[in-house]
């Protein structure tokens, strides 16, 4: 875990992506949930996605409750005055209303403040139902579900389109590391049960996960040798390898905590006092951001939605 008075190097998008790689793996690997924690306060990655805002006045401030593995979210907001067609497929919901409030249900500190949602999921987002004098259509929200992995900061150093390299390779990285924590925790021995079968089936499947792992950061690290930072302008061609090799990651990590946790079940007595479940609910979030990294933040917006053929036409708002 990360002493309090020694937080993690906060590598950022002017940090070479190899160094990005390494140094966000081990914080992954050290503590996934205090890596997570630092990476959203110090970055606001959902800064360049459209944003909502939440109506003035007392009455109608969003209201954030912790929900299991995230948060609850109802309220008001409108989206900004722009051509229909134009928001995109995210959106992030601030629950500030002129200034920080507070999120009931969290510490006094507070938790996350902005949330990112699905276009899809706002209803009534293009008929703009709410009667508000606002800059654009309006839509209420009722306890909306919002994973962990879909929260972060305003407070947070904005990130920047031309970011999305950083933001793929940071999560990729920290989800390399979280799974390489899960593989660590395999060797631990259920009472009970055959002690040398088991143990043997242990080993081989730490050894053959990890070396999955190995492989796959190998590969990034080879793919990242001579990048420079993700604001040097990296050639449109590159952002998408690296793009295409974050998810990759993403994939890879996702079989190794399947064929963790299935062996873990296999053993059979209380799986949930099983070491892993705790390094899993830690890296949550961290799992939920690598899926769609690349998504929320992709290289190159216009590109990627020609290629796709008009697939945003899908999207509400």
């Amino acid at each position: 875990m990360f002493a309090h008075d020694d937080p993690p190097d906060p590598l950022g998008p002017t940090a070479g992506l190899a160094g990005v790689l390494s140094s966000y793996e081990a914080q992954g690997h050290a503590d996934p949930a205090e890596a997570w924690r630092a990476f959203t306060r110090t970055w606001n990655w959902a800064a360049p996605l459209t944003t909502a805002v939440p109506p003035a006045g007392l009455p109608r401030i969003p209201v954030t409750q912790p929900s299991s593995g995230g948060f609850a979210l109802s309220g008001v907001w409108h989206l900004p005055s722009r051509e229909e067609g134009e928001t995109g497929p995210w959106v992030a919901l601030p629950n500030v209303g002129g200034r920080r409030q507070p999120v009931r249900g969290l510490t006094e500190a507070g938790g996350p403040d902005l949330f990112v949602v699905p276009a899809k999921s706002l209803p009534g987002a293009r008929g703009g139902h709410d009667h508000d004098a606002s800059p654009g259509p309006g839509f209420r929200l009722i306890d909306l579900y919002v994973p962990t992995g879909f929260a972060t900061y305003t407070t947070g150093t904005p990130l920047r389109t031309g970011d999305a390299s950083f933001l793929g390779t940071a999560v990729a990285a920290m989800a390399l590391g979280a799974a390489r924590r899960m593989t660590d925790v395999l060797s631990f021995r259920p009472p009970g049960g055959n002690a040398l079968r088991e143990a043997g089936a242990r080993t081989a499947l730490q050894t053959e996960l990890a070396a999955v792992l190995h492989d796959e950061r190998l590969s990034l690290t080879a793919t990242l040798i001579g990048c420079p930072a993700a604001r040097d302008d990296l050639p449109p061609d590159v952002e998408e390898r690296l793009a295409v090799r974050a998810r990759q990651a993403a994939n890879v990590v996702h079989h190794v905590l399947a064929e963790a946790y299935q062996h873990v079940l296999a053993l059979g007595g209380n799986s949930d006092r099983h070491p892993l479940v705790a390094v899993i609910e830690a890296s949550t979030p961290i799992l939920q951001q690598a899926r769609y990294a690349t998504e929320l933040l992709p290289p190159d917006r216009t590109a990627r939605r020609k290629a796709e053929h008009g697939d945003d036409r899908r999207v509400p708002g």
